[in-house]
């Protein structure tokens, strides 16, 4: 996998775009829009950016597929009852099954994770997307990083869901 980046609030086609072996600039194109625009009038400067969904539809046009795998999936299955987190068997820690669930759909495949990160040099949270080749993450931010998984807390990485991608 090549590290490709771009603005600050393209991370999700930089992302994809690195998967799929295809130019940010090209992924970006398939979109339709650039991101940049600024729809919400009540916090000026903040970006549209990109949705998941835009990203599966360029997949789908380039022959893949899209999975994705969350770390505490969650259901409502009714409107106005509590949201039910999902637990994976585990022996000691319910949260223990989850992370190694989410770790086993990882090994050997290729996608994106979502979730949040910390800025740099501040406490701020900000969405956030970063590539997986099966063994490494490529992360787009700035000039990029590139990191393992034993070493996402040490980047302020927070993740939430894996986008596996696979030729269809």
């Amino acid at each position: 996998m090549r590290m490709q980046t771009g603005a600050s609030w393209a991370c999700l086609p930089c992302s994809f775009a690195m998967v799929t072996d295809l130019s940010v600039k090209k992924f970006i194109e398939m979109i339709g829009h650039d991101g940049s625009a600024e729809p919400y009038k009540d916090f000026p400067g903040l970006k549209a950016g990109f949705h998941e969904q835009e990203c599966i539809e360029v997949l789908q046009q380039l022959g893949y597929s899209c999975t994705p795998i969350e770390i505490v999936p969650q259901m409502i299955p009714v409107p106005g009852v509590p949201v039910r987190p999902i637990w994976f068997p585990s022996t000691d820690n319910p949260e223990d099954g989850n992370r190694w669930r989410w770790v086993r759909h990882l090994r050997g495949t290729r996608g994106v994770i979502t979730g949040a990160r910390k800025r740099i040099n501040d406490d701020k949270i900000l969405g956030h997307a970063v590539a997986w080749d099966g063994m490494t993450i490529y992360d787009p931010q700035g000039k990029g990083l590139e990191y393992t998984l034993d070493q996402i807390d040490d980047y302020g990485f927070m993740p939430r869901v894996y986008w596996k991608v696979r030729a269809i």
